[in-house]
């Protein structure tokens, strides 16, 4: 009997295709069975079945802890004054304090994405999964707060995808131009196009870099 996915299974796999690249155990438990005594063995418990499925993989590999991200430690719009780089790169290198540690990664598998679109079958790299890990933070951190944002979330794949689709035909508008920079995130809205991206530990001469190709391309960005 094939399997019947379920509204939870579904918004799952609208997340890790079409939002970000991996969540955690941690992550999913939290987001999907707020109410679970045990949230991240109940996820756990069905993730499994979906792995079976091959449509989920769970790889187990290091990654900083997380950190709590509660708001942007930068933001800025065309018109306002440039961000003090100095400080927000103090900020965000300051807030790392601890070891990496092993940590449950589930990312959507190739099948998953041919099956609901979008991008899958490569789980983060060892370079990418503290960031990427944290970048899925704040796009649960939108959902959360802001659930209409979730239609207007393009995460870096899909733009990938969308560069390699229309080659030099894609919109600088729309932030799809080959061979620019690639932010994390855009939220893109009828109101315009904003651009998301999860700090890190960037030096000032990135964020100086990263705020020039928004100011180029008149983006209003969020750092986290």
């Amino acid at each position: 009997m094939a399997l019947v996915l379920t509204k939870r299974d579904l918004e799952i796999f609208d997340t890790l295709t079409k939002r970000v690249r991996v969540l955690s155990l941690a992550q999913v438990g939290r987001t999907w069975w707020p109410e679970a005594k045990e949230p991240a063995r109940i996820a756990e418990n069905r993730l499994q079945i979906l792995v079976g499925e091959s449509l989920l993989q769970i790889e187990r590999a290091p990654a900083h802890p997380e950190i709590q991200i509660d708001a942007p430690v930068a933001s800025w719009a065309l018109g306002q004054a440039e961000p003090n780089f100095g400080a927000v790169s103090y900020q965000l290198q300051s807030r790392w304090h601890e070891h990496p540690v092993l940590t449950p990664c589930v990312s959507a598998s190739r099948a998953a994405a041919d099956r609901f679109g979008g991008y899958g079958g490569r789980p983060p790299r060892s370079v990418e999964r503290t960031h990427d890990i944290h970048m899925a933070q704040v796009f649960l951190r939108f959902r959360g707060r802001h659930p209409e944002s979730v239609r207007d979330w393009v995460f870096e794949e899909q733009v990938k995808i969308e560069r390699k689709l229309a080659g030099h035909r894609s919109a600088p508008s729309q932030g799809s131009q080959p061979g620019e920079k690639l932010p994390d995130a855009f939220l893109r809205s009828k109101s315009g196009t904003r651009v998301i991206e999860f700090g890190g530990a960037y030096g000032k001469d990135k964020l100086i870099a990263f705020h020039g190709y928004c100011k180029e391309h008149s983006f209003p960005y969020e750092i986290w």
